[in-house]
């Protein structure tokens, strides 16, 4: 959390010192010149664990550990999905008073299927790949990932405010968006 802290302090300070500084020369600024800023991805992927219980998430992270968090559904985890063992996720956690806690967990796996709304209808592929737009759709979904616990399509982040076996709401600065699973 320091080191977050401290990157957030520095990118502040290096941008008030670009923006501060005399523009000499050309006026004219281009795409290389202009400073892109990405929000690191703090989340935590991998398998659902066969010791998985009602409080308790057992994790195999892609990394090779098999890690434990506590799921406190009463007060503060937030899991869109459902937990079975088997299924890929993603999730944030933060140190609670009995050790790491999830705070958001969104079940990847689940994510994966035909959507449908009133103006757009789309495929999440496991690879990463959205197929299935319809061509009059403006600015259709070509393709997704996930960062932070968010769902990113094409580069409009989402916050998944629910996803059940039939439907799903998503929300971002533009509002909030439900789909219906397609069979």
């Amino acid at each position: 959390m320091k080191h977050l802290i401290s990157i957030c302090v520095a990118v502040i300070l290096l941008l008030t010192a670009v923006g501060c500084e005399e523009k000499k020369g050309d006026a004219s600024v281009t795409a290389e010149d202009s400073l892109y800023v990405s929000i690191p991805d703090t989340a935590i992927y991998g398998v659902v664990g066969e010791g998985t219980t009602m409080h308790v998430l057992e994790l195999l992270a892609e990394d090779g550990r098999t890690l434990t968090f506590a799921v406190n559904q009463d007060s503060c985890s937030d899991v869109q999905g459902g937990v079975f063992s088997g299924d890929k996720v993603t999730l944030t956690v933060r140190e609670g008073s009995d050790g790491p806690e999830v705070v958001k967990l969104v079940n990847i796996t689940s994510l994966f299927g035909k959507w449908t709304s009133i103006d757009r209808n789309f495929e999440i592929m496991q690879d990463g790949v959205v197929s299935g737009a319809v061509q009059t759709e403006s600015n259709p979904y070509t393709q997704w990932s996930m960062a932070n616990a968010n769902l990113i399509l094409n580069a409009d982040t989402f916050d998944v405010l629910l996803l059940g076996p039939d439907s799903m709401t998503i929300e971002n600065a533009k509002g909030i968006f439900v789909y219906k699973r397609q069979k």
